[in-house]
């Protein structure tokens, strides 16, 4: 069909068709509905150190490495997005070589600490650091926090702001850096829970907290959780990184658009999932604890802001036009016709997609021949308009070179009360994408 058409017609035939065209290989497994979340981690040793609520569970790379017939101490494993680490160490645990990459420096931060093993550390000493620190009497500190981040002054009053500060200083001071780094992922995180705020989507919302904890109180609970995950000696904790060979597991800070730039090595499995398009903004999220470490004013917290994968409304537009799919045309053409509560959605979305092109087409580079892929995404829904984000990927996969193994639908997720009031209620994937890149010589002689 024609633009013109289009926008007169307002349709879903492009959609359609693409449904029929994936329907055989499409099927459920909702008892995977938990697993593609972060909840499960939430009671594990040292996953619980941080919560990255936009991660998925160890279980479920556990299960994929299995699916997707990894072989242990020979496959190389590749997350391009490892957020704070889900599956660098459930592939460490398993004996993998595994890589991790994630362009927020948070994220990364926290993935380094919580690889660490207890064989790293002088645990007395650690103990030591931590009785120290919790012992300090409070003094004025001399650091500041960014003045012109105003969610900062919102999110705490002044004591408050005061004691973190005083222990940021504190921690800073330590001249051991692997237990500097495991005191300041303490500090990093206690900040949600003893700030007036909730990590709540796209944002950090302000919410009203009558009974908190002081900061002294959360961070010693904190550090001692985490000593005694780290510990095999105490409690009941398993401290699995004691069972893994360390030097299999590596993450840095880098960018998936550029993963080629980033490595001489190919890998053979990728697990993984990349940002949802669902406007989430993880340097608004992760804004606290940005300003703790790595921003000193709000010019420095745009630069991450824009440097992030185009799944946010504040996204710049895209500088590639290389993405041409009937269906992502017409979601573009019908949301020209709807009042929308934000006008740069279609920006958005139109980067996200050439954004994950570019992805997909960097992943194409840095795989073996026979490599298999699993990517979690969710489909979205603007002002009506039902994006099968799954089936979008998985066309720009084939044109990259991937073959399509099967999607499995692990949940079916809600929409806004706002988009049911206005458009109904339509139900919307979260979905395992299962790809191969096929081995060329492999298959010229065959034929």
């Amino acid at each position: 069909m024609l633009a013109e058409e289009l926008l007169t017609a307002n349709t879903s035939n492009c959609r359609d068709a693409l449904e029929q065209k994936y329907l055989n290989l499409i099927e459920e497994r909702l008892n995977y509905r938990q697993l593609v979340t972060y909840v499960p981690n939430k009671s594990e040793p040292v996953h619980r150190w941080f919560a990255y609520k936009e991660g998925f569970s160890h279980q479920l790379v556990k299960r994929l490495l299995v699916e997707l017939e990894a072989k242990p101490g020979k496959s190389r494993v590749l997350d391009p997005f490892c957020g704070s680490g889900a599956t660098l160490l459930a592939g460490a645990e398993k004996g993998f070589n595994v890589t991790g990459v994630d362009i927020l420096p948070v994220a990364v931060f926290v993935a380094k600490v919580k690889l660490r093993s207890a064989s790293d550390y002088n645990l007395e000493a650690l103990k030591e650091a931590i009785s120290s620190l919790i012992a300090n009497p409070f003094k004025v500190s001399k650091f500041n926090a960014p003045k012109d981040v105003k969610i900062i002054s919102m999110a705490y009053d002044t004591q408050t702001l005061a004691e973190i500060l005083f222990f940021q200083e504190q921690i800073q001071a330590e001249t051991d850096d692997k237990i500097r780094d495991f005191l300041m992922l303490g500090l990093l995180a206690v900040l949600g829970k003893v700030s007036y705020t909730s990590k709540d989507g796209q944002y950090l919302r302000l919410i009203e907290k009558p009974k908190m904890n002081s900061v002294r109180t959360a961070l010693q609970r904190q550090l001692e959780e985490m000593y005694q995950d780290l510990n095999p000696f105490l409690g009941q904790s398993l401290m699995f990184s004691d069972l893994v060979e360390r030097e299999r597991v590596s993450v840095q800070q880098g960018d998936a658009r550029k993963l080629s730039s980033l490595f001489d090595k190919k890998f053979d499995i990728v697990i993984t999932s990349p940002p949802y398009l669902n406007r989430y903004d993880y340097s608004r999220i992760y804004t606290l604890e940005l300003c703790l470490n790595w921003v000193s004013d709000f010019s420095d917290l745009r630069k991450i802001r824009h440097s992030l994968l185009r799944s946010h409304i504040e996204s710049k537009p895209a500088t590639t036009d290389e993405v041409k799919l009937p269906a992502l045309d017409e979601i573009l053409i019908n949301l020209q016709q709807k009042e929308l509560n934000n006008n740069r959605i279609p920006v958005m979305i139109k980067g996200y997609f050439e954004d994950m092109n570019q992805v997909i087409k960097q992943l194409a580079q840095v795989c073996n021949p026979d490599a298999r892929l699993a990517i979690i995404v969710g489909n979205a829904r603007f002002a009506g308009e039902l994006i099968p984000v799954d089936l979008l990927l998985s066309e720009l996969a084939q044109n990259a070179g991937f073959k399509l193994d099967k999607i499995v639908v692990t949940r079916y997720k809600g929409n806004s009360s706002q988009q049911m009031g206005k458009y109904g209620r339509v139900p919307v994937r979260e979905s395992i994408l299962f790809w191969t890149k096929p081995d060329l010589e492999v298959e010229r002689v065959s034929a």
